[in-house]
């Protein structure tokens, strides 16, 4: 209380220092100083007196109200401008300038202004953030390369083009074995040179992004041939929409993973990241996923390409969250508003959810990081932290109607420990998965 009063103290000593006026000689008497006695007493003041009067007394206001705009201009020159205030800037607004881009775009996508594709949306949010592994060209070239091998070494082992499974084993087999193809001549597609494609596999050296958070990059699995359970499903989808095969995405907690439909209707999941068929049950026992969430959507769904997309909004608001922090909150919730609306009941997707609540803790946070000396309870009845609880409350109720629950602490550690020995043998055998490769091999005649 004692340093509050000081400052208060300080304040007001400053206002009556700057308030004070020093008249300008000029509006006043040869001698310096007004004088009211130059008429005899009782004597009513002329009109030139009257006038005088007025005239010195507007330029005491007219002098001051100049000084105190110079010391405004000063005052603002010498205080350090706000985070808020920087967040508002123009400059700000450049430096993010690309993530703006961005979601345009993938609202053009959404409304159908400009055609879905998933390919683009993901080189969206890598292209915001910068320092791509790969130019739009080479990452197009990349895909176009794919697709057409996977064409290629489907039509010289007799599969269907026009067959959904058969697409779909073409990609799993591209991405996860040795492939050749050219090495028998083929009406349709003459002239194709022997060439060969090295699968994928797991980045298990840094499946986090820890050691560059561009590991998780789209374009840096179709750079490397590595990636993790967030990139090579993308990959796959990518893959997939090159060849008209339909194709889901699916969500476990901390996990992603691929749903499609066989010639009945009946629905295949595929684990890429270890080249399995695995059930929905084993996803449910293994990740204690609870009924209520898949009756609700938010695991075990199967997300079509406009949910992709809308999940790829929501992955250009975390994008801008490592970059620049969640700043005012605005841009982080214009992705989640608008994003929610492409799932179930406006609702299905928890990291929208989780997005939410990250952004109102911060901004409570800072409420009492900026009033040390009040207490816990007088912090939460300044009216904008009460709002922010009271939102906390909410989104905590609606996070439990969702049937969310975090991963078990002792399933989660086991998950880690076995990725980190697998992160060990990938060292011994001195795999660098940053590094550039090609996947693409031409043999020789």
């Amino acid at each position: 209380m004692k340093r509050v009063l000081l400052l208060f103290a300080v304040l007001i000593t400053n206002t009556i220092c700057y308030a004070q006026y020093v008249p300008n000689p000029t509006m006043l008497n040869p001698t310096g100083v007004y004088n009211s006695n130059t008429r005899p007493k009782g004597t009513p003041p002329s009109n030139n007196q009257i006038l005088e009067l007025k005239q010195y007394i507007n330029g005491i206001r007219q002098e001051a109200y100049q000084q105190n705009q110079r010391i405004n201009e000063e005052s603002l020159k010498l205080r350090k401008p706000s985070k808020e205030d920087y967040w508002k800037s123009p400059e700000f607004a450049q430096q993010t300038k690309a993530y703006s881009d961005a979601f345009d775009k993938l609202k053009d996508m959404l409304t159908g202004k400009t055609p879905l594709s998933v390919k683009d949306a993901y080189y969206e949010i890598e292209n915001a953030n910068g320092n791509t592994y790969l130019s739009k060209e080479e990452y197009d070239l990349q895909i176009k390369k794919s697709s057409n091998f996977i064409r290629q070494w489907l039509v010289e082992n007799k599969y269907s083009l026009k067959n959904n499974i058969s697409l779909h084993f073409g990609i799993q087999k591209f991405m996860s074995d040795t492939l050749t193809i050219g090495k028998k001549h083929n009406k349709e597609m003459p002239g194709i040179k022997p060439e060969t494609h090295l699968g994928f596999y797991y980045d298990y050296q840094d499946y986090k992004a820890q050691k560059d958070e561009r590991s998780y990059y789209v374009t840096k699995t179709f750079a490397t041939g590595n990636g993790q359970c967030h990139t090579l499903p993308i990959v796959y989808l990518i893959l997939a929409e090159q060849l008209g095969a339909k194709t889901y995405l699916s969500y476990a907690p901390i996990h992603s993973f691929i749903k499609y439909p066989d010639n009945k209707g009946n629905i295949h999941n595929y684990e890429v990241t270890t080249n399995w068929q695995i059930s929905d049950q084993w996803y449910k026992e293994n990740f204690n996923i609870k009924s209520l969430a898949i009756k609700k959507g938010i695991y075990l769904n199967t997300m079509n390409s406009q949910q992709i997309v809308a999940c790829a909004m929501l992955d250009l608001a975390s994008s801008y969250d490592k970059k620049f922090g969640i700043t005012d909150g605005s841009f982080i919730a214009q992705c989640v508003d608008y994003a929610i609306n492409y799932f179930p009941n406006k609702e299905a997707n928890i990291t929208a959810w989780l997005l939410r609540v990250k952004v109102a803790n911060i901004k409570l946070n800072r409420i009492a990081k900026n009033n040390p000396d009040k207490t816990k309870e007088e912090i939460e009845n300044i009216p904008e932290a009460k709002a922010l609880i009271n939102d906390l409350n909410l989104l905590e109720t609606k996070i439990e109607s969702l049937g969310y629950e975090p991963i078990p602490e002792a399933i989660y550690d086991k998950m880690l420990q076995n990725q980190e020995n697998k992160a060990n043998l990938q060292d011994l055998k001195q795999l660098d998965n940053l590094k550039k490769r090609d996947l693409f091999i031409i043999q020789n005649q």
